[in-house]
């Protein structure tokens, strides 16, 4: 890559992590790079450079790298761009080189806006100045375009910094949020459905990377869900910089147990708290500090206040419910934004609906659900489940 051109990350959040920022603009960095190498191959070099409140990636701008780069999290915005000497003939050469780029590649445009920032006051020239003098070298070489500073069809960038000056006229929005790594590290409980894996997907845009567990209900579902499964951890594994691994916990016989010596009502809410047992005893296992699971307040009978109550009872770790206020519609919505829709509502059955009442408990109390499992061990179905769970296949974490 030619040494006068760079990738430029802007972020917005990390700047107000005051003494921390140095350490959050690291890792947006250090993620950008495994994002890009991830698609580039990992022989690729990239230099990263800091540079007050941006980030330069010495990268080959490609459509694999705004590709990995539509996937970070923790920018704001990024440019491909070219640094020249913060020179005042050398910025007009440039930005008048860089149109002219522009027009040949994506026609000429019907008006345009020069946005300047200065982030070193030694240049003499103000912001409007820098504008107004670049704006006017471009109009007497293309007449026909006109100055449009609301609604411009085409902005010119200009950032001048105390030796170099960044000239760009293509900025792509990113994602926000914070690095991954940042936050943490969390357990998803996977189910398979809408909702769970944009759960996770708000967790990870918060800065907290994810793994991820199922409960498998074997032998009474076939293998197509962990197909489903596998294919869904992929694609949220697209958002993680180092992905992370997905773990089976087969579970149909551990509810078969329950349902034998359980009332059919309250059968879901006592699979619910079986299932937090063992995720929090596993969670520790691999260092997460908390569950992340998909549920919203009133969706199904199980995620009622009284049963969500009921099950956080037996928690040893939070559970982080992200999408607890919102309702179906708003969840099919972020996952067709986020590419998991068309996997998720493929057809496959999983352990929810195992040996459950068409009529279930919507009031459960901790006291009720602690009388029924008076009849099974605990103890002896946690341990039963923990012996029996494995990492599934590598290619999930690709």
């Amino acid at each position: 890559m030619s040494s006068n051109r760079a990738i430029l990350l802007r972020y917005h959040e990390i700047a107000l992590k005051g003494l921390n920022r140095k350490w959050f603009e690291n890792c947006l960095a250090e993620n950008a790079r495994k994002l890009i190498q991830r698609e580039l191959g990992t022989g690729t070099k990239i230099g990263i450079h800091r540079q007050r409140g941006r980030i330069l990636l010495e990268a080959p701008w490609t459509p694999a790298t705004q590709k990995a780069l539509n996937r970070l999290f923790g920018a704001n915005s990024y440019s491909p761009m070219r640094k020249v000497p913060t020179d005042r003939s050398e910025i007009s050469k440039a930005a008048l080189e860089e149109f002219s780029a522009f027009v040949k590649t994506s026609g000429l445009p019907k008006n345009f806006r020069v946005l300047s920032r200065r982030s070193d006051k030694v240049f003499s020239e103000t912001s409007m100045e820098i504008d107004a003098w670049i704006g006017t070298q471009i109009q007497e070489a293309f007449p026909s375009v006109s100055v449009e500073l609301k609604k411009p069809e085409m902005i010119l960038g200009v950032e001048v910094h105390f030796k170099e000056t960044f000239i760009w006229t293509e900025k792509s929005k990113g994602l926000g949020g914070l690095p991954v790594g940042t936050n943490g590290h969390v357990l998803t409980l996977l189910s398979g459905g809408l909702d769970s894996p944009i759960a996770a997907l708000h967790l990870i845009k918060r800065g907290a990377s994810s793994s991820f567990i199922h409960f498998y209900g074997t032998p009474f579902v076939g293998p197509e869900i962990l197909e489903k499964i596998e294919e869904l951890t992929l694609k949220l594994n697209h958002y993680q910089p180092d992905p992370m691994p997905l773990y089976i916990v087969p579970f149909g016989k551990i509810q078969e147990q329950i349902a034998l010596a359980s009332h059919p009502r309250t059968r879901t809410i006592l699979y619910r708290r079986m299932m937090i047992r063992v995720a929090c005893r596993f969670a520790n296992k691999i260092g997460a500090k908390a569950l992340v699971t998909g549920e919203s307040l009133g969706q199904v009978a199980s995620q009622t206040l009284e049963n969500l109550s009921t099950i956080n009872a037996c928690a040893t770790l939070p559970i982080l419910r992200p999408l607890i206020g919102l309702d179906k519609d708003e969840i099919v919505l972020a996952a067709e934004k986020w590419g998991t829709f068309e996997t998720s509502v493929k057809a496959a059955p999983d352990c929810c609906t195992l040996f459950a009442d068409r009529h279930p408990a919507t009031r459960s109390t901790p006291g009720s659900a602690e009388k029924e499992e008076a009849g099974f061990s605990i103890n002896t179905l946690v341990d039963q489940a923990l012996e029996s769970t494995f990492q599934f296949s590598s290619k999930a974490q690709l």
